[in-house]
């Protein structure tokens, strides 16, 4: 089956959309605080944000089976950087993500989700929108309705 996550995110929150076919599921989250991960996810920057998103995404989305193993995933990214950190093999000197590259692979290639990267402008991001929400959610925040 193809997928298209869009993603997106802040220093506060991440959000991510799944799209197949015509059916969207939306989720956005808030970043833990910075002691509860040891101190490993001190977000400082947006870049950072979306790269969680992505990883988040992921495992979310196959975690409640709307991703399923050897399905492709097409990344709708507004992100330059994570856009030619994953096509053109270029590399960070931010852990943050450095770790979430290493996991997203490691997480594709055990379940055999083959990504396909496209470069969008960010007015074309499904996701977005839930950042700039203001007084109403416009995505969910827990789970319980996929599981």
């Amino acid at each position: 089956m193809e997928h298209d996550l869009f993603i997106d995110g802040n220093i506060k929150e991440y959000t991510w959309t799944i799209r197949t076919g015509e059916k969207l599921v939306e989720q956005i989250r808030e970043h833990p605080p910075a002691y509860m991960s040891g101190g490993k996810l001190d977000v400082k920057a947006t870049e950072e944000s979306k790269f969680i998103a992505l990883h988040i995404g992921i495992y979310w989305g196959l975690g409640v089976f709307i991703i399923k193993d050897n399905d492709h995933v097409n990344v709708m990214c507004d992100s330059k950087t994570m856009y030619e950190i994953f096509t053109q093999d270029k590399t960070s000197d931010n852990q943050i993500i450095n770790d979430k590259v290493r996991f997203i692979n490691q997480l594709t290639e055990l379940r055999k989700v083959k990504m396909n990267f496209q470069l969008i402008d960010s007015k074309d991001n499904l996701s977005t929108r839930h950042l700039f929400a203001e007084g109403k959610d416009t995505a969910g925040r827990d789970s319980f309705s996929y599981v």
